[in-house]
């Protein structure tokens, strides 16, 4: 969870300070807090948190959820709502929020990671797949989904995506090396697909984007397998 960005949003200063002394025992050292709702609002903006460790009650009993409708409606983050409150009404006001998790004070260390560990694990599974690749001397990152194909040519590899293409002194097994089987196949030496953007596919060639791929005769049996599997 090293990467991981957590806004911290609670008025009383030392409880903050707390959390992020616990977070920061976890390996996270993104952390920022706001101790208000104007800030808040400011720092989710601004900081762009993975995950807001959010008490309910600030200015007024109902500040938090306040802060967590806006957040569901413009924002689409995570929250975990902080609350010393355990009542049923008020648990039943809490979980039409639809929090990503719910924790008591005074806060357990255990009950604060386990939450922010099941978010943590919940956005890498919802996080498209990538690769890296050296584009001159920038580090570039490649969804999986915005791959279309690669080409062999030479001692260069070509990877054409939705916005443009890459050439690579790299070969081929070094690349495949770093795909998803299930989703990226090689239909000859020098072509690897992605089978979700193939649009239509014979047995002698398939096309992406419009542009048509050979196939190679030896595979043919297999990639239909495989691509129907994918219906």
């Amino acid at each position: 969870m090293t990467n991981f960005k957590i806004l911290i949003v609670e008025d009383e200063v030392l409880i903050a300070e707390d959390l992020s002394d616990l977070l920061r025992s976890f390996g996270i050292n993104e952390i920022d807090m706001a101790h208000d709702k104007p800030s808040a609002l400011n720092k989710i903006e601004a900081f762009q948190p993975d995950l807001i460790l959010l008490d309910i009650r600030m200015e007024s009993e109902l500040t938090g959820i306040q802060i967590a409708e806006i957040i569901n409606t413009q924002y689409k983050k995570p929250f975990i709502f902080i609350t010393a409150h355990s009542d049923m009404q008020m648990l039943q006001t809490i979980l039409k929020t639809i929090p990503a998790g719910y924790i008591t004070k005074p806060i357990k260390k255990a009950d604060l990671y386990a939450n922010v560990l099941l978010v943590s694990e919940k956005l890498k599974l919802q996080s498209p797949k990538q690769i890296m690749i050296k584009d001159g001397t920038k580090n570039v990152l490649i969804d999986f989904n915005d791959l279309l194909y690669i080409e062999s040519e030479g001692n260069y590899i070509v990877i054409h995506t939705t916005h443009k293409k890459h050439a690579l002194r790299q070969n081929m097994d070094s690349i495949m090396a770093q795909l998803d089987n299930d989703i990226f196949y090689r239909v000859q030496r020098s072509y690897v697909v992605n089978i979700k953007k193939v649009s239509s596919y014979t047995r002698k060639d398939l096309t992406i984007n419009g542009i048509v791929i050979p196939i190679s005769k030896n595979v043919i049996d297999d990639f239909e397998k495989v691509i129907n599997n994918q219906i």
